[in-house]
């Protein structure tokens, strides 16, 4: 595993502070009079450092609209069944609604993305990533309308019709200071949308559409896009219920970011928040440090990067987002054990492939932990009225909460002992809160820094989400994890327990040439139920 050095640090943490500080400044200033200076001063840098990342106040802008692409996609895997007419109209209403609360700094980009000769240019290379998060939010309305077309080439070719309707949607809110005339043609599309006829639509897109969407586009290989897709969702985590491996949905959000690395001839990017810290209960785990569970997880990630490469010449890189330091006060875990915990983690992997990011490499690894955490809410969460709002209305969210504050009332009588369980589900469904307060102000940080990535999760998954949900290791329980649970091997393999169950069936523990607790072992002759791939 290779960890970045300080510089490439400070560069992470200077870019960030530079973004953070123009949006600041749009708000609190307005576009006009937001000069280069007074987004270097607010960031606490050089405008020369500025301009090395950010040349104009128009990439600046940029980048306020790549957020708002992040948050389209999240809006549009949370749309409720219907038509595609009336997916297609709820969602750009939303669109309106980001362009207005951010109007100034992108009506300065309107001219520059007309002109086909600016880099900032709405269909050049400079915003395909930005394109490719809406052509991915755009195309799970297709895919998700209740009569969404059957053929696959007809759901692209339709795809590809919403987002230039999209295009005129945004030229329109731009064009105008109020909305309502952007409104109104938005439902003069949805009207358009249910008297079409797509089989019919299908050939004028292709021949007229298609070319100048993308008369310079490098062509994709679609084999190699299909073979990654299907290496990410193989054998992807889902809530219960949900359709297991690469649905039309999951397909069609998640392909456009996948041929934009393709084209481009790079690797693809991955992040995975994950590896925070061992639970403090040792009725799940062995102790506090990596163990061999760890050790098979890494392994499989390095097997996902070995499967991409031989598909992709340019392979993928990894990122692990560690947030152990986000929840250790929320779960129990002393900062001092995370931290324990990071440098063994550290010293288990050497591949190029991997690298690692923490609140530290976001904020400065010279702040305590606890003013990481101020840091990271301050700046990204949403409040937590916000948030119970949200459940209210949202089954897949209450899942997740419902997820979480199972492992908080499971670990409680280990902080808490006496405590019954009853007592434990009360004092920690508060706790489960915070914690998806947090997760999501993680996610959305490490969306920032990552704007390309694909992100991956070792949760289970509604379809569509935005996130990818990962088995690191044979488990039934859906929401397992290494740092939940010990390696147990047996003569089929390895499987991840709870160390309570591996040893009520017989398991001793086996310790390392360290003497540190590994894993649990079972007699030859016993076999674990289900059996395990690994």
């Amino acid at each position: 595993m290779v960890v970045a050095s300080a510089y490439q640090d400070r560069a992470l943490r200077s870019r960030l502070r530079m973004l953070e500080a123009a949006t600041g400044c749009f708000v609190e200033r307005g576009y006009d009079a937001t000069s280069m200076q007074d987004i270097a001063a607010a960031a606490g840098v050089s405008v020369g450092l500025v301009c090395r990342y950010f040349p104009t106040r128009e990439h600046l802008a940029l980048a306020v609209f790549d957020r708002l692409a992040d948050e389209l996609a999240e809006h549009a895997v949370a749309l409720a069944p219907g038509t595609l007419a009336e997916r297609f109209v709820t969602l750009m209403h939303v669109r309106i609604a980001q362009i207005d609360h951010q109007r100034r700094p992108l009506t300065a980009l309107l001219g520059k993305a007309v002109d086909p000769q600016s880099p900032l240019y709405a269909l050049g290379e400079a915003t395909e990533s930005m394109r490719a998060k809406v052509s991915g939010a755009l195309g799970v309305v297709v895919a998700g309308a209740l009569d969404a077309p059957g053929a696959a080439k007809i759901a692209a070719t339709t795809t590809q019709l919403l987002y230039t309707l999209h295009l005129g949607v945004v030229l329109a809110t731009l064009a105008r200071p109020e909305s309502s005339f952007a409104k109104a043609l938005v439902e003069q599309m949805g009207h358009g949308l249910k008297l079409l006829r797509l089989p019919m639509a299908h050939t004028f897109i292709n021949t007229r559409l298609r070319p100048m969407l993308l008369d310079k586009a490098r062509p994709v290989d679609v084999d190699v896009v299909r073979d990654i897709l299907a290496i990410l969702f193989r054998d992807n985590r889902v809530l219960p219920g949900v359709t297991q491996g690469l649905t039309k949905t999951s397909e069609a959000l998640h392909r456009p970011r996948v041929e934009s690395a393709v084209r481009a001839q790079r690797p693809i990017e991955l992040v995975l928040p994950a590896f925070p810290a061992k639970s403090p209960s040792l009725e799940k785990v062995l102790g506090p440090l990596p163990d061999l569970a760890e050790v098979r997880a890494l392994e499989r990630l390095h097997e996902l990067l070995d499967q991409i490469e031989a598909r992709h010449e340019y392979g993928a890189q990894l990122t692990i987002c560690s947030d152990g330091h986000v929840f250790a006060d929320l779960v129990g875990v002393s900062d001092d054990d995370v931290s324990a915990y990071k440098r063994a983690l550290l010293a288990l992997v050497d591949d190029p492939r991997i690298r690692w990011f923490d609140l530290g490499t976001a904020f400065g690894d010279d702040l305590a932990p606890a003013a990481l955490r101020a840091q990271l809410v301050a700046r990204y969460a949403e409040t937590e009225a916000d948030l119970r709002a949200r459940a209210g209305t949202s089954a897949s969210l209450r899942a997740q909460i419902d997820g979480i504050h199972r492992f908080l009332a499971d670990d409680e009588p280990a902080l808490v002992p006496g405590i019954t369980k009853n007592q434990a589900r009360k004092q920690t469904r508060p706790r489960a809160y915070e914690v998806v307060r947090r997760s999501e102000a993680w996610g959305a940080l490490v969306a920032d820094v990552f704007p390309q990535a694909l992100r991956l999760s070792i949760h289970p998954q509604p379809d569509p989400s935005t996130k990818i949900g990962m088995n690191l290791l044979g488990v039934d329980d859906p929401w397992l994890t290494p740092w939940h649970g010990c390696a147990v091997v047996s003569r089929q393999g390895t499987r991840l327990m709870h160390r309570k169950d591996a040893e009520a069936i017989g398991a001793v523990v086996v310790v390392d040439d360290d003497g540190r607790p590994s894993h649990l072992e079972l007699p030859n002759q016993t076999a674990l139920k289900g059996g395990s791939r690994r």
